[in-house]
């Protein structure tokens, strides 16, 4: 069983791999379009260099995975490797194939979205393709805003040396395909789930609960069994397309609550 598991978790590896090296090749680098972190790095080096971007994915991504190797698991490294080798082999190859798409805006799109899809699924299933995501997802949350804005800082240096490489109109269409990635990956990443639970802890239980109610019709769960130093221990269940608004409404009763969030399975 536990062979069976490990052979399905590198073939949904494979299939994400894959489906990277796609967006990338058939979509995004024949338009001169990039996405951040080492990925579109890789790009801006290929481009300068006039080889192949393969080649640049695997050595840029390879000293951070030899960094981290002692803190990933056996299943780990071999997501990883198994990941980043099928993503540089495929994209190596898929090199001289021409644009799928002549449209820009399609081809942002699909190239986004393909990206995206493929970078999550890999993330689920216990690898990474990209230092920058694998950076983000493994280190110690000592310090999570510190990670965040690292995080943030460094796609957006990549994606403005893009600009000044490829050229601003490029760079305008290279940021629409980053954050259509950025939220694709995050939704593959939750396992397709369109719902999220909420845990809150707040001393301002009862405002909380009636601000959810009365906004959004929510019925909020007060764990009485479950005592916080923070306060008052809540569950609510929402939408994705709810959660930034109901986060707002939660921070505007008590900035100082505790929020944390899981994938809810329907």
């Amino acid at each position: 069983m536990t062979n069976m598991r490990i052979l399905s978790r590198l073939a949904w590896v494979t299939f994400g791999s894959l489906l990277c090296a796609a967006g990338l090749e058939l979509f995004l680098v024949p338009h001169n379009m990039i996405v951040g972190g080492v990925t579109g790095a890789s790009a801006i080096f290929s481009y300068l260099s006039e080889m192949r971007l393969g080649l640049f994915l695997f050595l840029l991504n390879l000293p951070f995975i030899l960094f981290r190797y002692r803190r990933m698991d056996v299943q780990t490294r071999l997501m990883t490797f198994s990941g980043l080798a099928i993503l540089s082999l495929s994209a190596f190859f898929l090199h001289p194939a021409p644009a799928a798409l002549d449209h820009t805006l399609a081809s942002t799109a699909a190239g986004g979205v393909a990206l995206g899809f493929g970078i999550g699924i890999v993330l689920r299933y216990g690898g990474f393709l990209d230092a920058a995501d694998g950076l983000a997802m493994t280190s110690d949350a000592k310090a999570p805003g510190r990670i965040g804005r690292g995080y943030w800082i460094f796609n957006g240096s990549v994606l403005l040396a893009g600009g000044f490489v490829f050229g601003w109109n490029e760079a305008m269409y290279s940021v629409i395909a980053f954050l259509l990635a950025y939220r694709c990956s995050d939704f593959a990443l939750s396992g397709f789930s369109l719902t999220r639970m909420i845990w809150i802890t707040s001393e301002f239980g009862d405002e909380i609960r009636e601000a959810l109610r009365s906004n959004y019709g929510k019925e909020v769960i007060l764990l009485d069994s479950e005592k916080a130093a923070g306060g008052t221990l809540m569950l609510c269940t929402v939408s994705r397309m709810e959660q930034a608004s109901v986060v707002r409404c939660i921070r505007s009763l008590d900035p100082d609550c505790s929020l944390a969030f899981h994938t809810a399975h329907r």
